[in-house]
């Protein structure tokens, strides 16, 4: 079965870039191809209600952890920066991604940081 990926958009010192979110509501793969970075995690809900996304653990040496649940309030927008060492899977379905669980519909912008 084929994920969904969510592309990343890789920034720059010094650079800006317009970024458009992609709305997601089922889980899906955000690409953390590459070395390990620091990589933003901006989830926008439009919705009526609170929506929670969960960050599942990645299954590389650095992922010996539990899963991240970050909580969206309606109207609001939450920011998370995450190691993708810890989160990336370095094998199986979600090979070179991090895979994202949403509970409702969220709007999506991923981001690899400037090392």
């Amino acid at each position: 079965m084929a994920i969904t990926a969510h592309a990343k958009t890789t920034l720059k010192l010094n650079e800006g870039k317009v970024i458009d979110a992609t709305s997601r509501s089922a889980v899906f793969g955000a690409e953390a191809t590459g070395g390990d970075y620091k990589t933003l995690f901006v989830f926008n809900n439009a919705g009526n209600a609170s929506a929670t996304a969960t960050i599942a653990v990645g299954n590389g040496i650095q992922g010996a952890g539990s899963d991240l649940v970050v909580t969206v309030a309606s109207g609001k927008t939450a920011y998370l920066v995450v190691d993708s060492g810890y989160f990336k899977n370095v094998s199986g379905e979600y090979k070179d991604y991090i895979k994202v669980t949403p509970s409702a519909s969220l709007s999506v912008t991923i981001v690899e940081l400037p090392q």
